[in-house]
């Protein structure tokens, strides 16, 4: 009897599931014979000609498969597949079988990752909320398919992106990061949230953020030179660092950096030093931060003026007297940095052989090697011999 009872309520759930389908296929609207969601689950095929003509149709139909793609989108697991799970295995093969004759019906995740694909597929069309809020959804290859959504609707996105850099989720913020970077240049209103970004505590979000305002252009630029005012130290560094991956205007992002060279904070002259280094090419002005930076208190701010140097390739007058001097640093990574760069000027450092030629018997093993082989590079005769 008890056996009995479980068939009878399995078969009325099955029957409960295929009709709530059915219900649910008749209020969507059709394109050529075919449901919003048989369009959206031809995007999976593996025929490239289906899949192409699935995009046709969504985007022929346009608003009017929205509605349907959100209640998928939003869709989660039906009472009718948790209360099978719980039976399935007291129930006999052939039932089984049976209940999920189309497992597709009881596959809720299968329906979020064709709905978001398919959003996709409609560009400005998309709603932009449902897609934020798919964000959040704790499959990764769902939410990252609604973030490509959201930069693909573009500008009128941008207001909930915003805001979505606040919330509490790292996955949403860098989600959101990742769909402003993909609108760009009609990002512009973002680029002050973006700035805040720089300090977030993960930091692939605040790699996501410096990036973003990379992409957005000018605006993201501007915000960059303006976070030199801000009070969070950790902003300030970070938009120092973002500022050396802006190649152009190189020459106005250089002198913003060699202000940054002076901020009080380390962590800020630090990355400003290695940034002024990967701008090129070099003005007088940006050559004497760096010489300056061969003095700086911190051992890690000498350290990456010395390995700039070495990238500096305009104005070595002004660059080998200091690198001469920085020989004698009392720390052996500035010393062993320092020898490597005058190697690499070559020949136009042939004034600083004799202090080379010290360094040979420098108490640490590195340095004396990268004096040696700065020696082989100065002087090619004399390194042989």
């Amino acid at each position: 009897m008890k056996k009995r009872r479980l068939i009878l309520l399995a078969v009325a759930l099955g029957i409960g599931a295929i009709i709530l389908v059915q219900w649910r296929a008749r209020r969507e609207p059709v394109y050529q014979g075919k449901t919003v969601t048989a369009w959206a689950r031809d995007l999976n095929d593996s025929d490239p000609r289906v899949r192409s003509n699935a995009a046709v149709a969504l985007r022929e139909m346009g608003p009017q498969a929205v509605p349907s793609l959100v209640r998928s989108l939003s869709r989660r697991d039906s009472i009718f597949k948790h209360a099978y799970r719980s039976l399935a295995p007291k129930l006999p093969n052939w039932l089984r079988r049976l209940i999920v004759r189309r497992p597709r019906q009881f596959d809720a995740l299968n329906g979020r990752l064709m709905a978001v694909n398919a959003l996709c597929v409609l560009g400005t069309n998309a709603p932009v909320q449902p897609l934020v809020n798919a964000l959040h959804d704790p499959e990764r290859f769902i939410a990252v398919p609604a973030a490509t959504a959201l930069g693909n609707i573009g500008p009128s996105a941008v207001p909930e992106l915003i805001r979505a850099l606040n919330d509490p989720s790292s996955q949403v913020r860098f989600l959101a990061c990742d769909a402003l970077t993909m609108i760009g240049l009609d990002a512009s209103n973002a680029a002050p949230a973006l700035i805040e970004k720089l300090a977030d505590q993960d930091s692939i979000v605040l790699a996501s953020a410096a990036y973003a305002l990379g992409r957005i252009g000018r605006p993201g630029f501007e915000a960059l030179i303006a976070s030199r005012q801000n009070p969070d130290e950790r902003i300030r560094a970070q938009a120092a660092q973002a500022l050396g991956n802006f190649k152009l205007p190189a020459s106005e992002a250089a002198s913003t950096l060699v202000e940054f060279t002076k901020d009080s904070a380390p962590s800020v002259r630090q990355n400003a030093v290695e940034a002024l280094g990967n701008l090129g090419p070099h003005s007088s002005e940006s050559v004497a931060a760096l010489v300056a930076a061969l003095k700086d208190e911190n051992v890690q701010v000498r350290l990456k003026g010395a390995q700039a140097l070495a990238r500096a390739g305009r104005h070595r007058e002004l660059q080998i007297p200091a690198l001469i001097e920085a020989l004698k640093d009392p720390d052996p990574r500035v010393r062993g940095a320092t020898a490597e760069t005058l190697g690499q000027i070559g020949v136009l450092a042939k004034s600083a052989a004799p202090e080379l030629s010290q360094s040979l018997r420098d108490e640490n093993e590195s340095v004396r090697a990268k004096a040696k082989e700065a020696l082989e590079k100065i002087e090619p005769v004399r390194g042989a011999n």
